[in-house]
């Protein structure tokens, strides 16, 4: 069974992203909502990864400008 809630340290690795990416988003941003997302307890920040993944999942992803060339564009070859 895994803990709900984690230190960033292991939310990173569960997740493959960097500390720092956790650091700034729980940070004076204030882009995750503290008490929902993330709290302080014992001098740490932990994150629900349960409640993370709910909160990502809310969003739709916005289109991206990335990837294939429009089939106007002449591809140099």
């Amino acid at each position: 069974m895994s803990a709900r809630w984690v230190t960033l340290k292991k939310i990173a690795e569960m997740t493959g992203l960097p500390v720092t990416f956790f650091d700034e988003r729980t940070g004076r941003s204030g882009c995750w909502p503290e008490g929902v997302v993330w709290k302080w307890f014992e001098g740490r920040k932990l994150v629900d990864h349960v409640a993370l993944d709910a909160f990502i999942d809310k969003d739709r992803s916005p289109p991206t400008t990335r990837g294939r060339k429009k089939a106007s564009e002449a591809c140099p070859a």
